[in-house]
């Protein structure tokens, strides 16, 4: 095993200089096998349609020629951004992106005069819209309020698409909190403390570069998380890097974008997982404090079901529109969110909010599972292959359990149950074998 000194110096800040389009382009050619992925720019497909760092794709149909130059010219620069943070108003948002001087977008409601979104750049203020910051932040936004889908979607000429609606109303509905966490920023003006979410990733990454499980890495470190007063730790390596990464968005987003994508790292089905989480946590907080009945956007049953929809839904289009096979490790990931999604909404079989609501807005599991058939997370596990589902059975079953025992739809019990009597057959009995080992034989954490 090499050592974690060696690890860490496979990742060279030298690697971190500005590239030319073209160079981008052969990197990532060359680049294809090897343990780091390079970020893609937004580039042109053979059928004409928009491909975004986020490999979304955009039709531009709805652009006039102007509009469309202006688009061409925007993806001519290599995206070398970072999303420094985000904060929220009661009629605008605001986003610091750094390429490495700093911009502002701000989009907001009517009344905001953000209605069309804006950017400080040099180019926004010549007059050419959208520029390459504001189609990049939307794209970004766009991968975790919409994901992927099958057909491209429709870009607009103010740079964010059609189907995202008024961006604005998207993002309070989505909740700052919930998209900083998915964007990997802060928000802004919040506790000096570090982001929970930053320091988990921090702790999953220096994990992984030592081959260790997660959970077992350096708990001096991650008992009691802090920044420090000073970045350098001298004798100790791990714990600057540690420091560097909580204190530096530049380098924390280096490290990122350069760790392999496997069980752990970079696994889009593990971030549903940890959304599908945060909502839950802010559906609690709603619970816990009835001040928060009252707010504008109350994180309520209502707000929380139509996350974890969202979660379940974007893993099936994952499943289903990705084009290329999913790998074995990617699918045992979309198994366990879904299996994990399934059980934590069979947990909240109770009253949440004012009494005089009806039982849909006010109990999590007869919105989404027991009121009405709405394939919740069955449709996604009737798509993994039974060989992937197999191991996660007893714990499938158990959930099936007590979804007799709470009631629910008639044909929605018959579908679960038949894929679960189906499994059982051919796997008898495991004992949670579904948490398994990661790609690579660390055990997944």
């Amino acid at each position: 095993m090499s050592s974690p000194t060696e690890r860490l110096r496979e990742l060279s800040l030298e690697s971190m200089a500005p590239i030319t389009r073209s160079q981008s382009q052969r990197q990532r050619v060359e680049d294809s096998s090897s343990e780091s992925d390079t970020e893609q720019d937004f580039d042109i497909d053979e059928d004409g349609f928009m491909v975004s760092p986020s490999n979304l794709r955009y039709s531009l149909d709805l652009l006039d020629e102007e509009t469309r130059d202006n688009v061409t010219r925007a993806m001519e620069v290599p995206s070398q951004f970072v999303l420094r943070g985000c904060q929220a108003g009661e009629e605008r948002c605001l986003f610091l992106i750094t390429e490495p001087v700093e911009y502002t977008v701000r989009t907001g409601t009517e009344q905001s005069g953000y209605s069309i979104p804006s950017c400080t750049c040099e180019g926004s203020e010549r007059g050419e819209s959208p520029c390459r910051h504001i189609l990049w932040l939307f794209d970004q936004i766009t991968s975790q309020v919409l994901g992927v889908q099958r057909n491209p979607f429709a870009l607009t000429q103010y740079g964010y698409p059609a189907e995202l609606g008024n961006p604005y109303d998207a993002i309070s509905d989505f909740h700052i909190d919930m998209l900083a966490d998915s964007l990997h920023c802060d928000v802004m003006g919040q506790s000096a403390d570090p982001n929970p979410r930053r320091v988990r990733e921090t702790r999953e990454i220096l994990a992984a570069l030592n081959e260790v499980p997660t959970d077992e890495y350096r708990p001096d470190l991650f008992g009691n998380p802090r920044r420090g007063r000073h970045v350098i730790k001298r004798g100790d390596l791990e714990q600057t890097i540690f420091r560097m990464l909580l204190r530096n968005d530049d380098f924390f987003q280096y490290f990122l974008t350069s760790m392999r994508a496997d069980e752990l790292h970079k696994n889009r089905f593990r971030s549903l997982q940890h959304r599908a989480d945060a909502a839950l946590d802010g559906l609690q907080q709603y619970a816990n404090d009835p001040t928060l009945q009252s707010v504008a956007h109350p994180k309520n049953i209502n707000w929380c079901a139509a996350h974890l929809a969202k979660v379940t839904s974007q893993i099936y289009a994952v499943i289903h529109n990705t084009d290329r096979p999913l790998e074995s490790w990617e699918l045992r990931a979309a198994a366990r969110t879904a299996i994990h999604v399934l059980g934590r909404v069979v947990e909240h079989n109770h009253d949440i909010g004012p009494a005089g609501l009806p039982r849909e807005n006010r109990n999590l599991y007869y919105r989404l599972i027991g009121s009405q058939d709405l394939d919740f997370a069955v449709d996604v596990l009737a798509s993994i292959p039974p060989e992937v589902l197999g191991p996660f059975i007893d714990d499938l079953a158990a959930i099936q359990e007590k979804i007799v025992e709470h009631g629910a739809p008639a044909s929605y019990i018959a579908r679960l149950g038949a894929l679960v009597s189906h499994l059982r057959i051919r796997y008898p009995s495991r004992t949670r074998g579904g948490r398994g080992r990661g790609r690579g034989g660390r055990r997944n954490r």
